[in-house]
């Protein structure tokens, strides 16, 4: 009894060792400007991330959105998404991404999280290199 104890211990330890976590994408912070400069900048850049970097086909655009096609029906790699610049309570904008990509996939989610966090520290980068 004591031996298949020990087994039983020396199992679950290793099963537990020995599991692979899931990879996570890192999370990036919602990108924030807080001057009309700063804002300009970082709205150019989201515009250009979505269709040049995203590979995304603008639907629509406006001051304060920005919105694209749905995705090409056969390819699962293209992403649809919105861009909303919306209003803090304490006067700064912040700018908003969400993509999908249709497939309930684990690749999927992965492409939208790893989008996400990709548009965020690229848009934060052009307001930082716009200056506050």
């Amino acid at each position: 009894m004591r031996r298949i104890n020990g087994c039983l211990f020396i199992v679950l330890l290793l099963s537990g060792c020995l599991s692979i976590p899931p990879e996570q994408t890192a999370s990036v912070p919602t990108p924030v400007c807080n001057s009309p400069k700063q804002c300009e900048a970082m709205w150019a850049a989201a515009q250009a991330w979505v269709s040049l970097v995203g590979k995304m086909q603008l639907s629509e655009q406006s001051p304060d959105s920005i919105t694209t096609f749905r995705r090409t029906p056969g390819d699962p790699t293209t992403m649809t998404g919105t861009v909303i610049k919306r209003a803090r309570p304490d006067g700064y904008y912040e700018l908003v991404a969400q993509f999908d990509c249709e497939s309930q996939s684990p690749s999927c989610a992965k492409l939208r999280e790893s989008g996400v966090a990709l548009f965020n520290t690229m848009v934060s980068a052009a307001g930082q290199a716009a200056g506050v």
